[in-house]
């Protein structure tokens, strides 16, 4: 395990209730430059570092985490499926995604992912400062999704797909979303991340610029 700790701030009371960050990344440059934004940030702290999303989850069950930032590499590390996996967590943190080129289907798979942000790579160092603000106060930053979008996916997608992208755009839980389509919960996850593979994959095959 790759696992980074701050000292213990038990013993200051200032740092007690420091928001605690997880950052969940394979490249060692971005990485690093993500842990250094992290550290040198006022009033948070850097948690721990994980590879990928199998040891994100562990750390994150095992350890309080506020926020985790998490690094976007398709097709072999997707930081959808990582936040999927972090939210279905018992004590789901904030997740801020750093993509290549936060398009408007990666906003969409970021809404369906319910991830908390959605952010450049290469403006990183200059936006996770604010963005980490936010998020650990609960407050989105994500970008809209283009009405185009919407257009091009109610062409693509049968009635009850685009059922599914519409209400978890819409931002409703998870229960109400299943509830109103008469489905379990477990089949609701099942279906969201296939909704979430399939617009990844038109993002990197795009050539119309949604």
């Amino acid at each position: 395990m790759s696992t980074r700790t701050s000292p213990d701030p038990t013993s200051d009371p200032s740092h007690r209730a420091a928001p605690a960050v997880l950052v969940v990344e394979s490249d060692g440059w971005l990485g690093s430059r993500l842990c250094h934004v992290v550290e040198t940030k006022p009033g948070f702290r850097l948690a721990a570092v994980a590879m990928d999303a199998g040891e994100a989850v562990s750390i994150a069950e095992s350890e309080r985490c506020d926020v985790a930032v998490v690094g976007h590499h398709p097709p072999s590390e997707s930081g959808f499926k990582a936040c999927r996996e972090l939210k279905l967590t018992p004590t789901p943190p904030g997740v801020v995604i750093c993509c290549e080129d936060p398009d408007g289907l990666l906003a969409a798979c970021a809404a369906l992912a319910d991830a908390d942000a959605l952010i450049s790579r290469y403006h990183a160092g200059a936006e996770l400062p604010g963005v980490l603000d936010r998020v650990a106060r609960g407050v989105r930053y994500l970008p809209s999704v283009p009405p185009s979008v919407g257009a091009m996916l109610r062409d693509r997608l049968d009635a009850s797909e685009y059922a599914v992208f519409g209400l978890l755009l819409a931002g409703l839980p998870a229960a109400d979303v299943a509830a109103a389509l008469r489905m379990s919960e477990t089949e609701l996850e099942s279906r969201r991340s296939a909704l979430i593979g399939r617009l990844e994959a038109l993002s990197a095959a795009r050539g119309a610029g949604y």
